[in-house]
């Protein structure tokens, strides 16, 4: 896996998004953009004359953007931006605050368990680690903060599945295909399954050299006000290094008690899962 795009990879990521590139979804977005402060609501005409699209476009484009929420139109046939916006916009405000909250709690940890700490957002099937406090390089490429990983083998990507719905893993078994990264990597569904449903009662999930040889992690979920994973943190180590009498003696509690306080941040209120066994 390969975190940084050499030239001839940006130059073909490039092409290929000129060959997939939706020009229906641009201009959708563009006119969601038109919207401000000093032009908080619309009419149809107003929205042809900003955007520079035909009145015949802006009808086809505000119908399904009303449809799907990003707008909503009042009884002065005025359009505003919807609900859906306004969660968008609270989600990326409430994930900037988390990091931010967070920082002083993971250098803490950093300080207590003395490995690698990392702090990741789920981002479609993949982690995205945003905060990353390291110890030593343990693996053989460079992970750095906006490096992306997948879910079904690394601890902070097993913790998030492990709080989702039966139907919820069952569609991201059907979509992602698990390669394989070392001998080590969980690549049977059904294994991954069980591997899940240990993270779920233990309240964390492992890494062993899934990812990358002599590379181990622990990785638990922090929880928002409905229950569900918004993130993750994990702390990372050498194989040398990790056994479960380290992981239990020395990461879990902090490891444990960190996450507890992004989740009460997100407005968790339930009782915790898992009990560390």
């Amino acid at each position: 896996m390969k975190t940084v795009l050499g030239e001839s990879e940006v130059l073909t990521t490039s092409r290929i998004s000129r060959v997939y590139h939706l020009k229906s979804l641009e201009k959708g977005l563009r006119l969601l953009e038109t919207f401000s402060s000093e032009a908080p609501a619309m009419t149809l005409t107003e929205l042809a004359q900003r955007c520079g699209y035909h009145l015949s476009t802006v009808q086809r484009l505000t119908a399904t953007l009303c449809r799907l929420g990003y707008l909503k139109r009042d009884h002065q046939k005025r359009y505003h931006l919807g609900l859906k916006v306004v969660k968008l916009g609270f989600q990326l405000t409430q994930t900037i605050s988390l990091k931010n909250f967070l920082s002083p709690y993971l250098h803490d940890l950093f300080g207590i368990v003395e490995e690698s700490v990392n702090l990741f957002l789920p981002e479609g099937d993949e982690v995205v680690i945003v905060e990353r406090l390291e110890k030593r390089r343990i693996l053989q490429y460079f992970l750095q903060t906006g490096s992306s990983l997948p879910m079904y083998c690394t601890a902070a990507g097993k913790a998030i599945l492990s709080h989702k719905g039966e139907d919820e893993i069952e569609a991201y078994l059907k979509r992602v295909p698990l390669e394989s990264f070392t001998s080590y990597t969980i690549t049977d569904p059904h294994k991954l399954v069980e591997e899940l449903e240990l993270a779920r009662r233990r309240g964390y999930a492992i890494n062993r050299q899934e990812l990358g040889l002599g590379a181990c992690a622990i990785g638990t979920a922090i929880l928002d006000k409905e229950g569900d994973p918004c993130g993750a943190i994990s702390i990372a180590s050498p194989l040398q290094h990790f056994n479960m009498e380290t992981v239990e003696k020395k990461f879990l509690g902090p490891l444990l008690e960190t996450a507890r306080i992004g989740s009460e941040f997100m407005g968790f209120q339930g009782e915790e899962r898992g009990n560390g066994k």
